[in-house]
């Protein structure tokens, strides 16, 4: 489950890039055969949906990755690249003779847009001082328990475990007494669901947050060891939220 394991959804992500690089090279081989638009706006949309799936895959499967790298792509090309391969598709559905030109228009206009936007949302989240323009409010209710302990799953993954060398290095630690009742606040700041688990004491069925979600759990640490704290939902970011661990003394 944790690092050096190839999940179910990277066996998924791989495929994905493989199947949408065949899509690329066929709706290539037919603009080369047929040079209609409707073909070439195929290209770019199975393309943006190579290069994406490419990205995710590339999170996921190379946690080497800083925070800078990740940051820049699942905030910024990412998302540019969903709503361009939605237009591309959208485009070459609507093509014809009669609006070919209208189209060619629209699509030069959605490029040009969806670049600009991406680059002006860049610098201005990198002239706030990178980490303070990215992050996400925090959801109601996140506020640390009295005496426990609060967890933040955000870009950067568990309490920026990203910055502190996660998944090598562990993070977040939490260190408790034998007998003590444990009670942690876990809030998703992220833009997709995360997990949440902790071995042994909270691993019974997978807990999911939704985006701007707040839990609350609780439990006795009555058994002395350390326990990993990890998230069993498939995500960009999944494993950088796999070196958290709960160390009982």
């Amino acid at each position: 489950m944790f690092v050096g394991t190839l999940y179910y959804g990277d066996v998924v992500q791989v495929v994905l890039v493989a199947v949408s690089f065949i899509l690329v090279l066929v709706s290539a081989n037919a603009y080369r055969r047929r040079t209609e638009g409707r073909y070439l706006f195929l290209l770019f949309a199975f393309g943006s949906l190579c290069v994406l799936a490419a990205d995710t895959a590339f999170m996921e499967l190379f946690p080497g990755a800083g925070p800078l790298a990740i940051q820049l792509l699942e905030l910024y090309l990412n998302p540019s690249l969903e709503v361009l391969m939605v237009v591309f598709f959208l485009l070459a559905i609507l093509w014809s003779r009669t609006t070919r030109k209208v189209i060619v228009i629209v699509g030069l206009i959605a490029i040009v847009a969806v670049g600009l936007g991406a680059s002006v949302s860049y610098e201005s989240a990198s002239s706030k001082g990178n980490d303070a323009g990215v992050q996400a409010p925090l959801p109601a209710g996140c506020t640390k328990p009295g005496g426990g302990f609060l967890i933040v799953a955000s870009s950067l993954g568990y309490n920026d475990s990203l910055v502190h060398g996660a998944p090598s290095t562990s993070w977040p630690v939490l260190d408790v007494t034998a007998g003590t009742n444990v009670s942690i606040t876990v809030c998703n700041a992220y833009v997709l669901p995360v997990g949440f688990q902790v071995a042994h004491y909270l691993d019974e069925k997978i807990v999911s947050l939704a985006p701007g979600q707040t839990i609350k759990v609780s439990f006795l640490a009555s058994v002395v060891g350390v326990f990993p704290i990890y998230c069993s939902v498939f995500n960009p970011l999944h494993l950088f939220l796999q070196g958290g661990k709960l160390v009982v003394s």
